[in-house]
This record gives C-alpha cells, sequence and structure tokens, in this order.
C-alpha cells in the first residue's frame, strides 16, 4: 500500500475527481497492474471494463440528486454496493470478474433483518449474514472473519441467545459511526460505541515531547536485561464529547484497549476511561490501532462487529438494513418521515450528510489499495 498526498482549495471536488477517473478502463488496468503486476493479459482487460463499468454506476447511483429521503438511502446503498464489486475486481485473484461476482449477487445480498421482539425501532431491528450471496463473498474477498457470524439461512425468528448473539442491532450499528459519536446521547440514550482516542501523559515535560513529535522509540529498554524491549504500554483515554461513559462500561467492550480506570486528567481536569495499549516498542501506539478520521470526527476507534471494525463494511449493512425499510416497510417509514419516530428522520439526515462526505474518499482507498492524504492547501499542512 502506497500513500497519495492530495492538496486542493475543495477536498471533495477533488476526491470524486481522483474517483471518477476510475470510469476510464485503462486508468483501471494501471491500479489493477500496479496492486498484481503478475496479472495476465486476457484477465486484465476483462477485469478493468468490469471495474470501470461498477465505478461509473456507483457514480451514477451517488449523484442522484433529485427524489425524496427513501431515493436517497437506496441510491447510496446501491452505490456502495457497486464500489464493493469494483474492490472486488481490482485485487489480486484474477478469476474475480464482472460474471463470477455476478454468481454470488445472484443468491442475493448476503444480508438479512428481522424485527425482535423487545424495545422499539431502531433498537429492535437485528441484522444478519448469511454463509451465501454477495456479502460472504466481499467479505473472503476483504478476509473479514464473518465465517463464525454467519447463519445458512436466513432467520424468520430468533430463537435462542446464540442466535441472538450473531445479530447486530441497527441501533448500535449506528452508535458505531465515528461521526455520530457527539450525537448518539441525544438519539439512542446511550453512549456511543466509537471513541475518539488520544494518548494520556503523566507530567507536562511528556505532553510536550508528544507534542513536538520528540519520542523514544528505539531506546526503549528492558530494565531487568538492559536489552532494547520488544513491547512496551501506552496509556491510551478515551475522550467524550456530548456523552459519559465510565471505565466500567469501556472494560465491557471489545476494544483493542484493555483495563480502564477512571483517571482526572492533569491538564483538563476531567476525569477520563485510561486503559492500556500493548504494542512494539519500535512503534507509535497509533501504529497499533485502526483508527478512523474524517472532517466530521477526531481518530477514533470503533468497537468491533462480526469480528471487524471496517468502517465500510459498517455503512454497508447500515445502508442495505435502512434500505429494507424504505422498499418493504411503508408504515415504519411513514414513522420514520411522519410519525412518532421523526426523530430518526433527522439522524437519517445527518446519516446520509457523512455518507456523502466521508465515504468517497474511504471508496477511493478501497479501489486503488492507496492510503489518500487529502489536505487543503492554504493549511499548515498545505504545500510551501
Amino acid at each position: 500500500m502506497k500513500a497519495e498526498h492530495i492538496y486542493a482549495d475543495d477536498l471533495s471536488e477533488v476526491i470524486w475527481l481522483r474517483l471518477k477517473r476510475l470510469t476510464s478502463h485503462q486508468l483501471c488496468e494501471k491500479v489493477i497492474l500496479r496492486r498484481s503486476p503478475a496479472m495476465p493479459e486476457g484477465a486484465l482487460a476483462e477485469k478493468a471494463a468490469g471495474m470501470a463499468w461498477a465505478v461509473r454506476s456507483a457514480v451514477g447511483y451517488w449523484e442522484t440528486k433529485s427524489g425524496g429521503l427513501n431515493a436517497r438511502v437506496l441510491s447510496r446503498y446501491y452505490a456502495l454496493l457497486q464500489v464493493s464489486i469494483a474492490e472486488q475486481i481490482a485485487g489480486g485473484d484474477e478469476t474475480s470478474t464482472l460474471p463470477s461476482i455476478q454468481r454470488h449477487t445472484e443468491q442475493g445480498h448476503g444480508l438479512f433483518t428481522i424485527a425482535a421482539d423487545t424495545d422499539g425501532f431502531p433498537a429492535n431491528y437485528l441484522i444478519g449474514c448469511m454463509k451465501s450471496g454477495h456479502f460472504a463473498a466481499y467479505s473472503y474477498t476483504r478476509k473479514l472473519p464473518v465465517d463464525g457470524f454467519a447463519f445458512d439461512r436466513r432467520l424468520r425468528k430468533v430463537s435462542n441467545d446464540a442466535e441472538r448473539a450473531h445479530l447486530v442491532s441497527l441501533a448500535d450499528l449506528l452508535r458505531r459511526v465515528p461521526e455520530l459519536q457527539r450525537v448518539a446521547q441525544e438519539y439512542f440514550g446511550t453512549h456511543p460505541l466509537s471513541f475518539h482516542v488520544g494518548k494520556q501523559h503523566d507530567s507536562e515535560l511528556e505532553h510536550q515531547l508528544d507534542q513536538i513529535g520528540t519520542s523514544t522509540i528505539g531506546s526503549l529498554y528492558d530494565a531487568k536485561t538492559l536489552t532494547p524491549a520488544l513491547n512496551t504500554t501506552s496509556s491510551i483515554a478515551i475522550c467524550p464529547v456530548g456523552y459519559k461513559i465510565t471505565a466500567e462500561q469501556a472494560n465491557a467492550l471489545d476494544l483493542p484497549i484493555k483495563e480502564f480506570e477512571d483517571r482526572k486528567d492533569p491538564f483538563t481536569g476531567q476525569v477520563l476511561p485510561t486503559g492500556k495499549l500493548e504494542h512494539p516498542a519500535h512503534e507509535h501506539w497509533h501504529q497499533h490501532l485502526t483508527l478512523h478520521k474524517s472532517g466530521y470526527c477526531g481518530s477514533s476507534v470503533v468497537v468491533p462487529f462480526w469480528g471487524t471494525d471496517d468502517v465500510f463494511t459498517l455503512h454497508f449493512v447500515i445502508l442495505y438494513a435502512f434500505s429494507i425499510v424504505t422498499r418493504y416497510l411503508p408504515s415504519l417509514w411513514h414513522e420514520i418521515e411522519d410519525g412518532k419516530l421523526d426523530h430518526l428522520r433527522s439522524l437519517l439526515e445527518h446519516y446520509l450528510v457523512i455518507v456523502d462526505n466521508v465515504l468517497p474518499k474511504i471508496a477511493l482507498e478501497r479501489m486503488t489499495g492507496d492510503t489518500v492524504y487529502a489536505v487543503q492547501s492554504g493549511s499548515i499542512f498545505g504545500p510551501t
């Protein structure tokens, strides 16, 4: 994976320009070859044509501006579906072509929804994945460990706790969206399931060294043997804004940061859940975490579901669930648009703004295999 640095006054515009270039099969050939230099010529041409078509289809869905809220939900879901197909094709498997992917999509989306008997929407709206269909094939391409959570067939009702443990509620998925962590308490009455995190400093000197980028990496020694240490432990704090969470609550979550304690920050006086992250001594702490950052949130960790904390997959499943509501549950959709659930209409409007402004960059990274850094040209990090 390489890094691509993009500088522009309008970052959204330039991300879309970079994304739309992949509607060219010739440029798709270059992307595929860069990722898989040994790709046979015949397979390359077929894969590039299929990838370019999938990107054109995704852009077409994404640029649907007219219509109501339901049209926007459906168009964004199908946009991500096409992005996932393009990503599969762009990978190194020469057999991943449009015809081979179609054999899986013909079996369905690979996801299903079921309403539980408790709580209210969206907490009672459960989503599961299956071992067949597009989602399973896509997850296999991404090496996402969903096999332990997938069902052989769609459930009609939840029969036991073991089945319930393999389902995830739409409310809990929305609580995982990093850009919604500030408003999770307002909409769901509880803390989010994604958290802005930062290193906790025990002294002013340590804080100043971290601020200027000075690091002790490479000079950490084991106190007993005086040899370079293999691992070290960093103190990482959850920095809540708009919600409250305790160390006890944080410890109950499946986060890579462990042994949280409520500690008073020496600089702000705020009590923060602060845990331990063990990582290689030659790496910075943030290199050992999967962090998501966008223009709408700081660097955040996401509580895994189905064994993954992948943000693209998170949005894919959320939009699938809402697409089912808009298509097949008219009474429920009426309550969201005009009835007692109209607060969720406001949430959905908020969420779709995030999708339109955050997901194009993620889509670009998924298809090219590159990490994209988009920086405003006039900022401190812009070109001189």
